[in-house]
């Protein structure tokens, strides 16, 4: 793992400034507490030993974090003593004792602050190598003899990954057809339907939207989302993402470079590059690919990244006009015709029974049925969603390493969720499907793909063909086209090496760039709908459909035909199908369909519909987790790769819990928390688990032993290392039989939770019950909507009831919205001796995160965090504050973890 990025001089001044001042206090303190201790011991009075420790704790400013131990009780008790000897010998004892456990406990303080100030120093003093820049080896390393030479250091799949990058990005013959695009284009979009509302076809509606783009300029609101825009993305360096941090405080310069870009938007006809090459660098994610970056000149990077949001946000907003302009169909796979819904409503009319309106109102959220809440949450989460809707939103990261959704994130705004929340969204949709379409129709089939190396590979021919026909003006082609051949270098072949310029595939991390192929895979997105009345979802290129096998084979032909004519190829290690047929054996494929296992992260979609963990994957990235924490060279850099790689990364692969994935799920994902504990920790560190591993090197390294377990994992604010434990939040909901429901159970009454089968199945037996009290009112002549022509017919059957229970059963949307939930998180309890605790803590700045005096505003894992580990502190520190924040670094800590992780490799 690389090293972070280098700090600004004044917070390193400040840091040094505070870990000096802590040294001089220590050492001072130390000093007066041993002359205290000292005169202690040459007196052997006990009234005389006690006044002594009071007015050291008085004098050295030592609080009293003994529970009940008051200062001025014991001076006036010690008054009682002179004349009452019933104030006992006992009780002098146990106040010195006391007394010199505080003064000792501020001892401890100081230890700790110290221990921290090292930690950080050791951070930054022993940055972790970045083996993919060339290092300079000397002497016997020297290949051709001289003194010194530049030996490049990397993994071979880094190499292998580059190389068949450069195959495409410099690859001139690689180019589709215009023409054939053209009339697939003409085909496609002359064939739509439209709202009778509209005067204009949806294209004609697209393409004048297209055209009435409006750039505006820049301003110190514009320059600050830009920068925003900027910093939240992975496209610079450290040292120009700090020096755009400092800029974006400082008003003055803010305006003189709003001046600058908004000359350059004047002449935009006449933008380029320049004359030097753009510095591109191949880094490692998480996952263990290899994204290849490019360096641009800060003014650059800040008026590509402002057109391109502006380009997005326009492109989204006219994708949403022809979402619903009559084009974008949806049905179900079994639908009410015109004929069938009014005989339902003659039968049953609008109205819930009345016993039952209430409660199945209640239930509903804003749409009525499954049917309308497919629509409403395709729209919402999935429908162009890497694109924003506004300036506020930026650009959309991968979230390939689950930034933004671990288990210490924020739920965030339900509006729009984080790239790695629909990720898990559609882990959650998927699933949940597979059990309705199961139950209903009997079978299921899901079909998976992705294109291969779709950034690299996408042709610039394709691109501009789609924009053209949907009507962006020639204009912006132009600008379009000097972005995307850009001269480029690899900075890691050093200052020789060849500059090349892109002729396929667009450039990561630019908002340009996401609005650029939204554009092309849009067309994929109506031309999947109009082919099948239903949507594809999907993920970046990521593609996912399901339904009945029939128009599975629709959508899989769709798709392959878009493949063909755009340019592109499909990723076979990514693409498969499975067809899902409860009661029976493993059921292949139609011939149709392609062959390839259904996988989610290191889930894989078994015969049965279950998700089961992929052992090879995670046996791999056990040993990458190995590989990257022994090339760790401080204790903070240990944490923070654990943090992302195993506590957000593979916990995101895993799953988050949800109603729908069952106990089963979070079983499973426990068990193999633990089989990455043992299989790192004991066979590489000869230790049984981190914090172990962490203790004994603290020992080694500053000679500090017996610390609290605490220390690791509770909040900087604390004087903690914040370590995440990953098992923490799967326990919370994990099903634990409480003491009333031991006690049930052995009387036989303890009430099982439903599966989610028997959940979809209980919804089916209240739409029977739904039936029979509507039959009994029909017999009854109490219903009021009845139509005359049917008056002396009987009531129509159970199965043409339930016949299309997705446009009509309230209760099956009730459970369709509640297996796509979190499950009931349990809090641990919270016992006096913590409560006590927090409420010496002092009132937050926030409420939610971290510990605080509040214990029903933390959340649930910071709950646990506490109750778990604040024994051992307290009997340490007296209380659950470490150490003086004034004293610790924190700042500085915060400023190093913002930073992205740079991978070894």
């Amino acid at each position: 793992m690389a090293s972070s990025a280098p700090l600004s001089e004044s917070m390193q001044r400040i840091t040094k400034a505070k870990l000096n001042v802590l040294i001089e206090k220590h050492d001072a303190y130390e000093k007066k507490k041993s002359s205290t201790f000292d005169a202690v011991n040459k007196t052997s009075n006990l009234s005389e030993q006690v006044t002594i420790l009071l007015d050291a704790l008085v004098l050295h400013d030592v609080p009293t974090v003994i529970p009940n131990l008051s200062t001025d009780n014991i001076r006036r008790f010690l008054n009682q003593r002179r004349d009452d000897p019933s104030v006992s010998t006992a009780m002098l004892e146990e106040w010195k004792s006391d007394l010199e456990k505080c003064l000792n406990i501020h001892s401890h303080k100081y230890e700790h602050a110290s221990l921290f100030g090292q930690l950080v120093t050791e951070w930054l003093e022993k940055p972790n190598d970045n083996p993919t820049i060339p290092q300079r080896v000397t002497g016997d390393s020297s290949s051709d003899g001289s003194e010194e030479s530049f030996e490049p250091v990397g993994r071979q799949e880094m190499y292998d990954q580059r190389k068949e990058w450069e195959s495409l990005v410099f690859d001139t013959t690689k180019k589709s057809d215009p023409e054939k695009i053209k009339e697939y284009l003409s085909t496609l979009f002359n064939s739509t339907t439209q709202s009778k509302k509209l005067t204009k076809t949806p294209l004609e509606i697209f393409r004048t939207t297209m055209k009435e783009f409006d750039l505006g300029k820049f301003d110190l609101d514009s320059i600050r989302w830009s920068i925003r825009g900027l910093l939240k993305a992975d496209l610079l360096p450290p040292t120009k993402r700090l020096a755009l941090s400092d800029v974006n405080e400082n008003k003055l310069v803010l305006e003189e470079m709003v001046d600058v870009l908004n000359i350059h938007l004047e002449d935009l006809d006449n933008w380029s590059w320049g004359d030097e090459p753009v510095s591109v660098e191949a880094r490692r994610q998480v996952n263990g690919k290899y994204r290849v970056y490019m360096d641009e000149e800060i003014l650059q990077a800040l008026l590509i990244h402002f057109v391109g949001l502006k380009w997005a946000i326009h492109f989204k907003s006219a994708c949403v006009k022809f979402f619903h302009s009559g084009a974008w169909q949806q049905s179900p796979y079994k639908s009410m015709d015109k004929k069938a819904r009014t005989r339902r409503e003659e039968f049953l009319g609008t109205e819930a029974p009345a016993t039952t309106a209430v409660r199945k109102q209640a239930a509903l959220s804003t749409s009525s049925t499954v049917r309308n809440e497919r629509r409403k949450d395709y729209e919402q989460y999935y429908f162009m969603t890497q694109l924003p809707s506004s300036v506020g939103e930026g650009s959309r990261d991968y979230g390939e390493d689950g930034s933004g959704c671990g288990y210490d994130a924020d739920a965030g705004d339900e509006e729009k969720k984080s790239p790695m929340e629909v990720k898990q969204s559609l882990l959650y949709l998927v699933t949940t499907e597979s059990l309705l379409n199961t139950s209903i129709y009997g079978s299921f089939t899901i079909l998976q793909s992705d294109f291969r190396w779709f950034g690299p590979s996408l042709p610039h021919s394709s691109i501009y063909t789609v924009l053209e026909f949907l009507g962006v003006r020639n204009r912006w082609l132009r600008f379009f086209r000097k972005f995307l051949e850009a001269p480029l270098k690899f900075v890691q072949d050093g200052p020789e090496a060849p500059t090349q310029v892109r002729r396929c595939g667009i450039p990561i991390e630019h908002a340009l760039s996401d609005f650029l192929g939204e554009a092309v895979l849009f067309v994929l997105d109506f031309a999947v709908n109009e082919a099948t009345q239903t949507n594809l979802y999907r993920f970046h290129d990521d593609l996912w459909f399901w339904g009945q096998e029939d128009i599975c084979i629709n959508a899989w032909q769709t798709t392959q035909k878009f493949t063909k004519v755009m340019g592109l190829s499909m990723n076979e290690k990514k693409t498969g199908s499975v067809t899902i047929r409860p009661g029976s054996d493993a059921s292949k494929p139609a011939r149709s369909l392609p062959e390839g296992k259904i996988q989610w992260g290191f889930l894989v979609m078994d015969p049965s519909g279950e998700w089961v963990i992929n052992g090879e994957e995670v046996d791999e990235h056990i040993e990458e987790l190995r590989r990257q924490l022994k090339a760790c060279k401080s204790i903070f850099a240990t944490i923070q790769a654990w943090n992302v790689y195993v506590s957000r990364f593979l916990a995101n692969n895993f799953g988050r819990p949800q109603n729908c994935l069952g106990q089963h799920h979070v079983d499973m994902v426990i068990s193999a928390f633990d089989k990455i504990q043992q299989r790192v920790f004991s066979k590489t560190f000869g230790s049984s688990n981190l914090v172990e591993y962490l203790k004994r090197m603290i020992a080694e390294r500053f000679d500090v032993k017996d610390l609290p377990d605490g220390f690791f994992y509770f909040p900087l604010e604390l004087g903690g290392l914040e370590l995440r434990n990953p098992l923490v939040p799967l326990l919370l909901v994990r099903t634990v039989a409480s003491t009333g429901a031991q006690k049930q159970r052995m009387l036989g009454e303890e009430k099982q939770e439903l599966t989610p089968k028997e959940r979809i199945q209980d919804a089916f037996e209240k739409d029977e019950e739904d039936y029979e009290e509507r039959k009994k009112r029909w017999d009854e002549g109490d219903v009021s909507s009845k139509s005359l022509k049917l008056q002396d017919q009987p009531f129509m059957s159970l199965e043409e009831f339930t016949r299309y229970r997705e446009e009509t059963s309230w209760e099956l949307l009730s459970v369709y919205q509640t297996l796509q939930r979190e499950p009931t998180t349990k809090d641990i309890e919270l016992t006096s001796e913590v409560k006590a605790a927090l409420e010496k803590l002092p009132t937050p700045a926030q409420t939610g995160s971290g510990m605080h005096r509040y214990w029903s505003s933390m959340n649930s894992y910071d709950k646990w965090v506490a109750q778990l580990y604040a024994g051992d502190v307290l009997k340490r520190f007296g209380g659950l504050s470490m150490g003086e924040k004034k004293l610790l670094p924190i700042g500085l800590v915060t400023m190093l973890r913002k930073e992205k992780v740079r991978w070894q490799g």
